[in-house]
């Protein structure tokens, strides 16, 4: 597929709203407490501020990456733009919880419409030989959004209030909306006129509502508690029967023959348990700096920056070795540096230097830059054109299911290895430094609940490389 625009500029615009969304998640975290106090919400209503932009994320970027196969990716990015701008406008306008979560929603369409797109786009524009460097880029781009937007986010509720975090995105939003109009080809695919299989997407989105559902809320409600039961059973049972529709009908949303493509198969895989791997630690780091060793919220930040610059820094060379080389040799020896990394940090405690902190944190994020842009081009290269719109929505599938399935291990692990009292509220968390009992208890099973957590993802780190290194060469697909 040739177009006269320049393939880089398509790269910056698709770019901008990839980074848009990227530090719409992470800059509000850090206003969550504000939202809660203004707004007199709930623990359990700003959860759900958080839920419902996952839930409809991860259940609406399968279908959206199949519509944006029939209707065109260009037409379906922009609208994506749009209505996540739209989103953000209601959400900073919200004067109830109820009515955040809304917009929330509003803001989950929007970002599915962009994130299922985003890999598609670029695979589209970028010719074999070149999209491993455009991976690695993207890959920057979503490792910088993700360190910035706490800083960012802190600086903006402190000087102009939590509406900014929302209002930052208007701004933003209008440029990359104007910017693809004007740079984006009109991609079109051969699948045109094929229908949208609309109750399979809705199949689809009940199913994988209830499966995350079942894993984010298991660690709260308990494994064997009915809520967890019931959500997990709605999955499967959903699940079952978006599979058996999708065997008899004549334009899936999903077709089966994706699965039997090895490469497909293996690298969404282990790219969903690399990110497990990296949120399970990542969402421990907090609790290590602030409150086992009594950093700042602004400093803890700051300390957890080698990840995302090491994956910054490494992305682009490993994306074009891959161009070179192949992907299967450089993503498998990634995935071994990060099972390495997650050695080198199970050793850390409360009196560890922090540069020998860095510096396992900067080896764990090497791994993840060495791997992540490879195997998301052996990805997209191993499915045919006309389904690269579905392949990218389910590749951003497979990374919120290990985002999620990553907090619910860590979670469960950590309080089953150290007990629920090592994660420590905010007004305990500031009592440590006063009362030496209570540090001395908190240390001691903090670090060995950290050390678990650690220890206990290697495996599945490590199945990950099985995976990554039987994946096989990427073979050109048949546009059949």
């Amino acid at each position: 597929m040739t177009h006269r625009q320049n393939p880089w500029a398509v790269l910056l615009s698709v770019a901008l709203g990839q980074f848009m969304v990227v530090v719409d998640v992470t800059i509000l975290n850090i206003a969550l407490p504000t939202i809660a106090r203004e707004l007199g919400a709930s623990m359990a209503g700003i959860e759900w501020a958080v839920m419902a932009y996952a839930l409809g994320m991860v259940g609406l970027v399968p279908a959206f990456g199949r519509i944006s196969d029939v209707v065109g990716r260009k037409r379906l990015y922009v609208a994506g733009l749009v209505v996540f701008s739209l989103g953000s406008a209601l959400a900073a306008a919200s004067s109830s919880i109820e009515l955040l979560i809304g917009a929330r929603i509003v803001q989950a369409i929007g970002g599915a419409f962009i994130t299922s797109n985003t890999f598609a786009i670029l695979t589209d524009t970028f010719q074999e030989g070149r999209r491993g460097v455009a991976m690695g880029i993207q890959s920057i781009l979503i490792s910088g959004g993700a360190a910035i937007g706490p800083t960012l986010g802190g600086f903006l509720v402190t000087h102009f209030g939590w509406e900014a975090v929302f209002l930052v995105n208007l701004p933003v939003g209008a440029v990359a909306a104007t910017v693809a109009l004007l740079i984006l080809p009109p991609i079109r695919s051969d699948r045109l006129r094929e229908p949208v299989d609309w109750a399979g997407a809705a199949l689809l989105l009940v199913a994988l509502v209830g499966l995350l559902l079942g894993v984010t809320k298991a660690p709260e409600w308990g494994w064997t508690s009915r809520s967890t039961g019931l959500a997990f059973a709605t999955g499967v049972v959903f699940f079952a029967a978006f599979l058996l529709r999708e065997h008899r009908v004549d334009h899936p949303l999903v077709r089966p023959s994706l699965f039997r493509i090895r490469a497909f198969v293996a690298g969404q895989l282990a790219g969903m348990f690399a990110t497990l791997s990296l949120v399970s630690l990542v969402f421990l780091l907090p609790f290590y700096w602030q409150g086992l060793r009594g950093y700042s919220a602004q400093d803890a930040g700051l300390l957890m920056l080698p990840v995302p610059l090491s994956i910054m820094l490494m992305a682009p060379l490993s994306g074009r070795i891959s161009d070179v080389r192949g992907a299967r040799g450089v993503a498998t020896t990634g995935l071994c540096v990060v099972a390495l990394g997650l050695f080198l940090m199970s050793r850390i405690g409360a009196t560890t230097a922090v540069p020998d902190v860095l510096w396992r944190l900067a080896v764990f994020g090497t791994g993840l830059g060495l791997f992540l842009a490879p195997n998301n081009n052996a990805v997209m290269s191993s499915v045919p054109a006309e389904h690269r719109g579905v392949a990218s929505g389910l590749l951003a599938l497979f990374r919120f299911s290990g985002q999620s399935s990553g907090i619910a291990f860590g979670g469960t692990v950590f309080v089953h290895a150290a007990g629920r009292e090592a994660l420590l509220d905010p007004a305990t968390m500031s009592r440590l430094a006063s009362d030496p009992a209570l540090y001395d208890a908190f240390r001691g099973a903090f670090e060995d609940g950290f050390r678990t957590v650690c220890l206990g993802a290697m495996p599945l780190c490590l199945f990950a490389v099985a995976l990554s290194f039987g994946r096989g060469a990427v073979q050109r697909p048949s546009t059949r």
